[in-house]
């Protein structure tokens, strides 16, 4: 432990008068809710290799990391598991290389006044089907972009949620449309659904909100909670095309 609170310490002295960024990692397990911890393993361009770090289901890990180096993260699956999806933002896409197969993303951090900017990489990982096949990959979850970053991030060419808050009884996101599209966003508790709102709107970005039922609230309350972690779906139907985004939030109650 005094040894890796060294290389920590050094870390930030090392940081502080150079140009940085901040790397943000998020775990999702598929199904949602699984106890399971994935641990992850972060190495940069230079040989620097850092602590393994372990998240469970929504759960991130932020750092402040320094420009001019490509930062490699890999997922340490357990036996029987692999990575669904990994999805990343940031400055540019092509500051990213996925690599889905071995669970494995590099994030390229360049020189340069714009490089302090965020860059959100997502994990959505799940039990390999019984068969052995890989199957159809999950939707998985979409970062998040900081409302202070969106106007400075290139988003995907198709639909995108670029911010999802909560507050007491609702949730709230921020869906960006590339054309006319139906958005639905519901909030779950495993699969039980408890609340819902469906939406037209042509290109553009629009806050959806979407409400606890009265009912759900009541029965919530009566369970002698003061807040809920739920499932916020988002699907965004275009077309012949259906993109699916999922979080985790906390909705007081």
């Amino acid at each position: 432990m005094a040894r890796l609170a060294v290389v920590t310490f050094a870390l930030f002295v090392l940081t502080a008068p150079a140009a940085h960024a901040t790397l943000r990692i998020w775990n999702y397990n598929d199904p949602s809710g699984d106890p399971t911890k994935i641990t992850y393993r972060m190495t940069r361009s230079d040989g620097t290799v850092f602590p393994t770090f372990t998240l469970g289901d929504g759960i991130d890990r932020s750092f402040g990391v320094l420009t001019g180096y490509a930062y490699t993260v890999q997922a340490l699956l357990p036996a029987g598991w692999q990575a669904e999806t990994i999805k990343c933002l940031g400055l540019n896409e092509s500051d990213f290389t996925i690599d889905k197969a071995h669970a494995t993303v590099t994030l390229v951090h360049g020189t340069g006044p714009n490089q302090t900017v965020e860059q959100t990489c997502t994990f959505t990982n799940g039990r390999v089907p019984g068969s052995g096949a890989t199957g159809p990959a999950s939707s998985g979850v979409a970062p998040t972009v900081p409302q202070s970053e969106v106007s400075r991030v290139t988003l995907p060419k198709g639909p995108a949620v670029v911010h999802v808050r909560a507050g007491r009884g609702f949730a709230t996101a921020n869906v960006r449309l590339t054309r006319r599209s139906v958005i639905r966003c519901q909030l779950l508790r495993g699969t039980r659904i408890l609340g819902t709102k469906r939406v037209t709107h042509s290109a553009g970005t629009y806050p959806v909100t979407v409400a606890l039922t009265s009912r759900a609230r009541r029965s919530l309350r009566a369970q002698g909670l003061k807040k809920a972690t739920l499932t916020l779906k988002v699907v965004v139907v275009a077309g012949k095309a259906t993109h699916v985004f999922r979080y985790r939030v906390i909705v007081r109650l």
